[in-house]
C-alpha cells in the first residue's frame, strides 16, 4: 500500500493556513503540514519523523519540535489526531469523509472505509441531522477494528 496520495497543498498555501490560525509558519511547520496532507494514511510521530528525514536532509525535525508542531497543528484543527488501538496517536490531513477508519489489530495500519459503505452513509445522515438541528460545532470519530488482508 502506498503512503502517498496526490499532494494537495503548496508551501505558500501551508504558510497561509498556518498563519491564519495565529501560528508561526516556520519551515518545519510548513514541511510537517504539507507532508501530512500528502499522505494517504494516518502516520505516527515516529513514522513521520522517519519519513521526513528520508525525503530531504533539510526536512529533518528533532523529536521534541515535531511533537510541538503536531500538537499545535491538531489544536487549531489543521490536522486530525487519531488514537489507535495500540495507544499510539496518528495524524492525518483533513479528510473529505467522516473519521471513518478501519484499523488492523495486528499491524495497526489504517485504511479508509469504502465510500459506498453503509456505515459511511449512516454517519453522514447522523451528521446532517446534527447540522439541521443547529449543532454546528461537533465531530464524529469512529474506528472499525479487524484484520487486514495481509494479516489474515
Amino acid at each position: 500500500m502506498s503512503l502517498l496520495r496526490n499532494p494537495i497543498t503548496a508551501d505558500s498555501e501551508c504558510e497561509e493556513l498556518i498563519r491564519s490560525k495565529g501560528l508561526r509558519a516556520t519551515r518545519a511547520a510548513v514541511s510537517v503540514l504539507k507532508t501530512i496532507h500528502s499522505l494517504d494514511v494516518p502516520v505516527s510521530h515516529d513514522d513521520l519523523q522517519d519519513y521526513l528525514s528520508q525525503q530531504k536532509p533539510s526536512n529533518v525535525v528533532d523529536s521534541v519540535t515535531l511533537y510541538r508542531i503536531l500538537d499545535r497543528l491538531s489544536h487549531v484543527k489543521l490536522i486530525d489526531k487519531v488514537l489507535g488501538s495500540d495507544r499510539v496517536w496518528r495524524y492525518t490531513g483533513e479528510r473529505d469523509q467522516l473519521n471513518d477508519l478501519y484499523e488492523c489489530e495486528s499491524c495497526h495500519q489504517h485504511f479508509n472505509l469504502p465510500r459506498s459503505s453503509p456505515l459511511v452513509t449512516l454517519l453522514e445522515q447522523f451528521s446532517n441531522q446534527l447540522k439541521r438541528k443547529g449543532d454546528a460545532a461537533f465531530a464524529i470519530s469512529f474506528n472499525v477494528h479487524g484484520r487486514c488482508n495481509d494479516c489474515s
